[in-house]
């Protein structure tokens, strides 16, 4: 038996309202008006980022605070996006207010936008991103990290291959991650 996984290029939130898939790995967490139709289990932590262009004077850091980074221009997650509410926390409770070029739901999108030098970016950390696209920096300010989740449908049958693809990548995770207090 041969198992099949689709992608639908949607956002999280756009997924778990619908519940259109078997499994969503998303940023977003449990919400409370649909908690009893999913299971959401927290995978791993990313850490967040500063992303410059490498013609930034702030590329020669290691590390930026934000209050560095609010001189510069945003390219920023859109309303859409499932970090989009811990940004504008993150900036409140610092009492900065980005100046907001652009927004953007996907994250190359933000960080092609920020290679192509019209501003800065917070974003959390992407491995497969090539480090020649943009210089990643260390945040000074503690402002907490990215959760990563995978969510699925508790009312609904799930077929053993999501079964075993959900154990799976918890497992992976956990064994990779979450044990060694490591971060993505």
């Amino acid at each position: 038996m041969q198992a099949a996984f689709f992608i639908k290029l949607k956002n999280a939130a756009h997924l778990i309202d619908a519940l259109e898939l078997d499994i969503v790995l998303t940023s977003m967490s449990q919400r409370q008006d649909i908690k009893d139709k999913i299971n959401t289990f927290h995978l791993v932590d990313q850490e967040i980022l500063a992303a410059v262009p490498f013609e930034n004077p702030l590329a020669k850091q290691k590390d930026v605070s934000l209050k560095e980074l609010v001189q510069y221009l945003f390219i920023y997650y859109s309303e859409k996006s499932g970090l989009r509410p811990q940004l504008d926390q993150m900036f409140n409770k610092a009492n900065i207010k980005p100046k907001i070029l652009i927004e953007a739901v996907e994250d190359h999108t933000i960080i092609g936008f920020v290679h192509w030098n019209y501003g800065v970016a917070v974003v959390p950390n992407l491995p497969q991103l090539n480090p020649n696209e943009v210089k990643l920096l260390h945040l000074k300010d503690k402002i907490g990290m990215h959760p990563i989740y995978i969510i699925t449908k508790s009312d609904h049958f799930l077929p053993p291959a999501v079964n075993r693809f959900n154990e799976f990548v918890q497992k992976y995770c956990y064994q990779n991650y979450v044990s060694k207090d490591k971060l993505i």
